[in-house]
């Protein structure tokens, strides 16, 4: 087993995961993933926080289609926290849960002025 680093949830929920290098070739099973970064030893902090039914398919097939691992490599990812999850529902949740409290960088999508407008009015 390699190294644990727990990360805490919005809920008050911590979530323990498993810490690779990027580049670790993954199975194709469900789960949550962190693109992460040291700040000092044992410390780490979020890029991007995702989801998928086949971390092989979506962190080793195409990594450079993924805009979160762009992203997160140009900010200084070095590692990825891996938990599996099974289930849509339970992997949306955790992976929410996470984005609200870690407020990762590489998470953050611009709203169209369009579609802000047509909520606004």
């Amino acid at each position: 087993m390699g190294t644990i680093v727990t990360w805490p949830g919005a809920s008050g929920t911590s979530y323990r995961t498993e810490l690779f290098p990027i580049g670790t070739q993954f199975n194709a099973v469900s789960g949550v993933y962190i693109l992460c970064a040291s700040t000092s030893p044992d410390r780490w902090t979020a890029l991007y926080v995702g989801e998928t039914q086949s971390l092989y398919d979506r962190l080793n097939a195409n990594p450079g289609a993924h805009d979160g691992i762009v992203c997160a490599s140009g900010c200084g990812a070095t590692h990825i926290a891996v938990m599996r999850a099974d289930g849509d529902a339970l992997r949306l949740l955790v992976e929410t849960d996470l984005r609200h409290s870690l407020n990762p960088p590489c998470n953050k999508q611009s709203v169209p002025a369009k579609t802000i407008a047509d909520i606004l009015g």
